[in-house]
């Protein structure tokens, strides 16, 4: 299980003698398509200069099944070079000018002993003081990326519904398998800790990590939460990522066609919405 060492709890105790005080988190895996909410929560850290506090494989936490959440192996000519196992990473920032505080964790999602992990989670924002816990997703969905990128939420709470509808977030209906952001979501209300979880809808067709939904996700971050954040190398990979879909758009009629097709039904349900 994730270590909170003596110096790592000390740091995120005074992180809490702030006005605004939050947990980001996200996980990779199945809740994170087209690598939105990674790429959110990698670029927060980045830009805000969140320091690291932990990190850490699955030799040092045993929340992963390494045969449901396999390691990266590297072999060149037939010769092994390297393993790659499941991890996770702990960030803090702190800033006394915007009185703020976020701890960002990012790791792949366990595949075990979710109420263990999810003690930890409570633990880091029993340290900090935190308000709230934000955790961001990515879903794949017949949208195109013509259009501003489509973000939806689910709260554990019903006040927590107004906020997001103000932010201009959709609110989700869904009835299927869960991720560890559901079982987080509610061990978090047991405890009357708010908890927001941010979706961020990307094409299909886009193989590639999709910058240009998670550059909007990290906007609408930013507002929710109320604090600055340089995000320019990420708003530099989605347009891009932007400049390359048009491009193919404009090479490839049959992509073209696959794209104004999905224009057509998505427009006919919500409204031709442009990105900016």
């Amino acid at each position: 299980m994730i270590e909170l060492t003596p110096k790592i709890e000390e740091a995120l105790k005074a992180a809490s003698n702030v006005k605004r005080r939050y947990l980001l988190m996200s996980f990779s895996g199945w809740p994170d398509a087209g690598r939105v909410a990674s790429l959110t929560t990698e670029h927060f850290a980045k830009g805000l200069k969140a320091v690291k506090l932990l990190e850490a494989n699955s030799s040092k936490i045993d929340v992963y099944d390494l045969t449901v959440t396999r390691p990266i192996v590297e072999i060149r000519e037939g010769l092994i070079q390297s393993l790659i196992l499941p991890s996770a990473s702990l960030y803090l920032w702190k800033s006394d000018e915007q009185d703020a505080s976020i701890t960002i964790f990012s790791g792949v999602e366990p595949s075990l002993r979710w109420k263990e992990f999810s003690d930890i989670v409570l633990r880091i924002c029993g340290a900090t003081s935190a308000q709230r816990i934000y955790l961001v997703g990515g879903v794949l969905d017949q949208v195109p990326h013509t259009r501003r990128p489509r973000i939806s939420a689910v709260v554990n709470m019903e006040h927590l519904k107004t906020e997001v509808k103000l932010h201009g977030l959709e609110l989700s209906n869904y009835n299927g398998p869960a991720s560890i952001h559901s079982y987080l979501m509610l061990r978090a209300r047991e405890y009357g800790l708010e908890a927001i979880s941010v979706w961020g809808h990307s094409p299909t067709y886009i193989a590639q990590p999709n910058a240009i939904v998670a550059f909007h996700v990290a906007l609408k971050l930013a507002e929710m939460m109320g604090i600055k954040v340089d995000l320019s190398e990420l708003k530099a990979m989605a347009e891009a990522l932007k400049m390359s879909l048009n491009k193919a758009m404009a090479e490839n009629p049959d992509f073209r066609r696959l794209v104004e097709e999905i224009e057509r039904q998505y427009d006919s349900e919500r409204g031709p919405l442009y990105i900016s």
